[in-house]
């Protein structure tokens, strides 16, 4: 293929410091891209700054739009906002457009028309799969997670935040309406998507990792069966990454491991002044529970913290009750880490029950306390699912592979002359 121009649209700025933010497999692929020679590409993205930054990264051009103001939750971008989009595609004038994820206002601005080059989406999260929200939460539950913030913004409450979740899905979908061509990372989501857009050309994709997770040690199994360690992570605290049933998991181990910790990544503190419903919610729960002293909140952190979390585990739980891929889940597979997840979404295409992991019903705390359990005391097992899992992650997540699929995508929309 003749050096393509592809410009990105994505919420990723690239830079120089370690990325604790979602989207972080998104730059390494960027420039694993452009270091081929076969395609220049060019990132757009926003972020907060007074106006348009036009930078160079890793030999990457990038611009940096100023983040809109949140009219229609984000979504639906402004007039002003399409122009300057327009003016810098003239400007790149690219032979394809990628457009990152359908949760945000690049999909509405190509539905608007400021993109007037072909374009494809690319898949991340699906807005329309709003049924999972609550986790597993019953009413007495959610009634739980109403306080001060709730009553003086009710559409804070996790009520009001699942219907404007399905509100979000709904310009999702009318926007994905506007795409032939959509590649996607898992088969749950073609599936899902083939109800929406039947019409749609999909073309499968393939997620590139950290380069540091490809090179960090592998995990080794922990003789110390006294004091074991569960590692979680979650993009923040909200009820779908079921950190409250693993919650519930922890308070049935202690029982026979009292010196358990589970170390949780990421923001379970939702909220500057006033903190969010569910966050109270998650810390009184710990109390209820009394395992205040067995869990160790360590905010967000960048992927060396991540690595030597997952290194000095004795277990991985991805408790969340819906993904569409899920790059945690392939993280603790390609270093090693025996992995335990709940059966849910696109989950269980990443890996086999019993032999590379252990998957458990989403809201059974029950069945994944004793996978816990097996895992630190059974090393034969943990050491099976350590082995098979990183080879899995290996050979599926390849960086030959993953470029050589990206590379041949853009070839077929490119050569399409029906876009």
């Amino acid at each position: 293929m003749k050096k393509k121009k592809v410009m990105w649209l994505c919420n990723a700025r690239f830079t120089s410091e370690k990325i604790r933010a979602t989207g972080s497999w998104l730059q390494p692929l960027a420039e694993h891209l452009q270091q081929t020679g076969k395609v220049d590409v060019v990132n757009i993205t926003i972020d907060n700054v007074a106006q348009i930054v036009h930078e160079q990264f890793e030999g990457i051009e990038q611009y940096v739009i100023p983040s809109p103001h949140k009219k229609h939750h984000g979504q639906v971008p402004s007039e002003k906002f399409c122009s300057l989009l327009s003016e810098i595609e003239q400007v790149v004038n690219p032979d394809l457009v990628h457009v990152w994820g359908s949760e945000g206002i690049w999909v509405s601005a190509y539905a608007k028309g400021a993109i007037k080059t072909k374009a494809f989406l690319d898949m991340q999260g699906i807005l329309s799969s709003s049924y999972y929200y609550y986790g597993g939460l019953s009413f007495t539950d959610l009634v739980k997670c109403v306080h001060f913030k709730e009553l003086l913004m009710p559409w804070r409450s996790l009520w009001r935040k699942k219907k404007l979740f399905k509100l979000r899905g709904k310009v999702e979908t009318d926007s994905i309406k506007h795409f032939k061509y959509i590649s996607y990372q898992s088969e749950w989501v073609r599936r899902h998507l083939s109800f929406i857009v039947p019409d749609a050309s999909f073309l499968p994709t393939k997620i590139m990792l950290r380069d540091s997770f490809y090179e960090a040690a592998a995990w080794t199994f922990k003789e110390d069966r006294e004091n074991p360690v569960v590692f979680t992570t979650a993009s923040g605290a909200v009820p779908y990454k079921g950190i409250q049933v693993l919650l519930k998991s922890i308070q049935l181990l202690k029982h026979k491991y009292p010196n358990i910790k589970l170390h949780i990544a990421g923001n379970m503190h939702i909220g500057n002044r006033l903190q969010d419903g569910f966050s109270i919610y998650i810390q009184n729960l710990i109390d209820d529970l009394s395992i205040r002293g067995n869990v160790v909140l360590l905010g967000s952190i960048d992927e060396t913290q991540i690595i030597h979390e997952l290194q000095n585990a004795n277990v991985c739980v991805i408790p969340s009750f819906v993904e569409t891929y899920c790059l945690a889940f392939a993280e603790s597979m390609i270093v090693g880490t025996p992995t335990i997840a709940s059966f849910a979404g696109a989950m269980p295409e990443l890996a086999r029950h019993g032999e590379e992991c252990l998957f458990y019903n989403s809201i059974d705390f029950q069945m994944c306390a004793s996978y816990i359990d097996d895992l630190i005391q059974n090393r034969d097992l943990a050491e099976l699912l350590s082995v098979n899992g990183r080879n899995r992650r290996l050979r599926e997540n390849n960086v030959r592979a993953v470029i050589e699929t990206q590379l041949k995508n853009y070839e077929i929309m490119i050569g399409d002359e029906n876009i």
